[in-house]
């Protein structure tokens, strides 16, 4: 015996194994010193046909005799034929074992039970009757705090991964994107195998509701509201103010003095010598936030305006909602009539899985679309209230605002360029609700009543 392998815990599915390959390559180096490869059994070289053909081939190649210790195989017609009625032995026994692998878990799904490796926010446990399932996990608050960052709408994936991991949880973007359009931790289970989605018996992490809101921003159905740059926290208005005279973003930076350090902002184009003190840049752009906060009166008036438009909303809502419903409803009697159409052998299963997902596409879709009517105009006064204190204070919110709320705030109210000359801010865009709101004869027209056919008299 030259030399001696021995493989423990690898499957012969593959011929991808550790010490196969190890014996591959010696082989191939030392093949002038070998005649023979003593294996037990053929199934244990490989338990796939053409893996065994290509490594019987390899083996000829090389000059060396394979035997076997509980079969009778050479290198003459029969052995040959029998070393083939092995390999194929093996992997028939291999596909019968798969198979019912394969049918115990599909039993199991549609039975709402998972059955792969536990996601995060899980861990595996056994219901009463002694059979696996999953429970939450301690990291389950986790994940509904990731969902909950989700569906604001004001959060990158990134800064979610950076939030989560200063918690404990350690997460990759990728990871938390399959997290969060996984249907398992809002209570469906969805496999390859069938078109439609089971109800689990797992206990859901998050609402069906809040899942279909957080697949619209992750589908890029909604724009999330997050802001679109890192700056210093010194430096709020750092790549958002431009220079006049390049239409550079300014940049920010602390200049040494002869006792202490001074802020500025500055355009970083060479030759530019815009230089401003930080308090003249925030102080002016503070100032012209108080100069386009709209008045007491303007505000009163935009409520109502809002008020009345929202109830012509919600009775648009109530329209849009029932006839959702109504879609609902015949997608699911197509289901249904494609169900019985495979079981009469009218249509095949090829064809069933094809019809089957894309009903299940056009439901989840209405669902989505039924989750966002339901969830626009629930609470309008809750609403209202922040907004006229958002609108009456925006110079104090933000200059007592943390970094990601001021540039939130900036980007919010100035969708355009903005620019800072002789002290003084100018910006040719608003934000719609602030360019309406300066203007109040828009705003009275909408509220005035049409004329009626009596005479107008004085007094």
């Amino acid at each position: 015996v030259d030399k001696v392998f021995i493989e423990r815990g690898e499957s012969a599915k593959t011929i991808n194994r550790t010490e196969l390959t190890k014996l591959l390559e010696y082989a191939a180096k030392n093949a002038k010193d070998i005649d023979y490869l003593i294996i037990y059994k053929v199934d244990r070289l490989s338990r796939n046909v053409a893996d065994c053909a290509s490594l019987f081939n390899l083996l000829r190649s090389l000059g060396i005799e394979l035997k076997s210790v509980t079969e009778k195989i050479d290198e003459t017609p029969m052995g040959k034929l029998m070393k083939h009625m092995m390999a194929s032995f093996a992997q028939f026994d291999n596909d019968v074992r798969s198979e019912r692998t394969s049918d115990g878990m599909k039993q199991a799904v549609r039975g709402g039970r998972w059955c792969w490796r536990t996601p995060i926010g899980y861990k595996p446990s056994r219901d009463h009757l002694g059979k696996p399932m999953i429970v939450p996990s301690e990291q389950c608050d986790l994940v509904k705090e990731a969902f909950a960052m989700a569906e604001s709408g004001i959060y990158s994936q990134t800064e979610i991964v950076k939030k989560l991991y200063s918690k404990g949880l350690k997460i990759s973007n990728q990871t938390l994107h399959k997290t969060l359009t996984n249907p398992l931790y809002a209570g469906f289970i969805k496999v390859k195998w069938f078109p439609e989605y089971f109800d689990g018996l797992h206990t859901p992490l998050v609402s069906r509701d809040t899942f279909y809101k957080v697949q619209q921003y992750t589908h890029g159905d909604k724009t999330a509201v997050i802001p679109k740059l890192r700056n210093h926290p010194d430096f709020p208005l750092r790549n958002f103010i431009r220079c006049p005279q390049c239409d550079q973003k300014l940049t920010g930076s602390w200049s040494s003095g002869k006792t202490k350090k001074y802020p500025y902002y500055h355009c970083p184009t060479k030759g530019c010598t815009l230089n401003l003190r930080k308090e003249i840049v925030e102080g002016a752009f503070y100032d012209h936030l108080k100069s386009i906060q709209p008045k007491d009166d303007i505000i009163n008036l935009f409520e109502c305006i809002v008020l009345d438009i929202w109830r012509e909303k919600k009775e648009t809502r109530f329209k849009d909602e029932g006839r959702l419903r109504d879609d609902l409803s015949k997608l699911g009697h197509t289901k249904e009539k494609l169900i019985e159409l495979v079981v009469k052998g009218v249509m095949a299963e090829e064809t069933y899985r094809e019809k089957a997902a894309e009903v299940e596409r056009d439901i989840l879709s209405k669902k989505n679309e039924l989750t966002a009517v339901n969830g626009e105009l629930t609470d309008i006064e809750p609403c209202l209230t922040y907004c006229k204190e958002f609108l009456s204070n925006i110079a104090e919110l933000w200059a007592g605002a943390a970094l990601d709320l001021k540039q939130r705030f900036q980007n919010l109210i100035f969708p355009g360029k903005v620019y800072i000359q002789g002290g003084i801010v100018r910006t040719p865009e608003l934000s719609l609700v602030f360019n309406y709101l300066q203007s109040p004869v828009a705003l009275k027209s909408n509220m005035v009543a049409l004329r009626g056919i009596e005479p107008r008299f004085d007094g």
